[in-house]
């Protein structure tokens, strides 16, 4: 159990390593929750948290293979699980891991904790509001899900990334992945598309062997 849950446990390789993530045992009955039915009428809230997402594992592998350790922590938004975050932790990165469900961030840490992780911390953070923090590495894999959230995370971004600094996004394609590019430029950001593969996730219950597409974009202040 972690929290409420019953769990179930999915292994995951990852640019060479297996991850081991714990993530409920039914995540689509969350929606039939009063609780998540409720803040879905408040504010649209849907906890995409409760499944590991094949656009995050193409970002930690990604990220792996092109992004070197640095001594500045990244900058995890949008965590659920803790796919990306603890995945970059174990190749080097020091991680603060951040979502904005207190549920997602009682996963990471038992996730963290499964796998013997070190996170440099773990915080609740909701994208409408950035902190007053600057990062050199911001990371967020599969949030472009709903039209609405595009906005928020460009700016987000814009708030929070360092003059010199380095975001990447991940996404598989979707219709609000679409608008990303024009959000960011509207926030002062410059980005390059670039098309990553994946191999689907493996279920507990079932072998997935499709190759998966989507997008990472590396993004930075445009520079005058």
């Amino acid at each position: 159990m972690v929290g409420r849950y019953e769990t179930q446990e999915y292994v995951i390789p990852v640019a060479g390593r297996t991850l081991r993530l714990l993530g409920p045992k039914r995540p689509h009955s969350l929606r039939n929750d009063p609780a998540v039915e409720q803040r879905f009428l408040d504010d649209g809230y849907m906890p995409y948290w409760a499944t590991p997402w094949p656009g995050a594992l193409m970002l930690a592998e990604y990220v792996i293979r092109n992004v070197e350790p640095t001594p500045e922590p990244v900058l995890e938004i949008g965590a659920g699980l803790g796919l990306v975050g603890l995945s970059l932790a174990m190749a080097g990165h020091r991680v603060i891991v951040t979502d904005y469900d207190q549920d997602a961030l009682a996963f990471a840490r038992a996730n963290a904790a499964l796998n013997g992780v070190d996170l440099d911390d773990v915080r609740l953070l909701d994208w409408r509001e950035p902190p007053d923090e600057r990062f050199a590495r911001i990371v967020a894999g599969e949030v472009l899900y709903e039209k609405r959230d595009v906005g928020p995370i460009a700016s987000l971004i814009a708030s929070c990334l360092e003059p010199t600094g380095l975001a990447l996004v991940s996404a598989q394609h979707r219709t609000a992945v679409e608008d990303f590019p024009g959000a960011l430029a509207d926030v002062g950001l410059s980005c390059e598309a670039i098309p990553v593969q994946c191999r689907a996730i493996p279920r507990p219950d079932a072998i997935d062997a499709r190759i998966l597409n989507g997008t990472v974009f590396r993004i930075g202040h445009r520079q005058r």
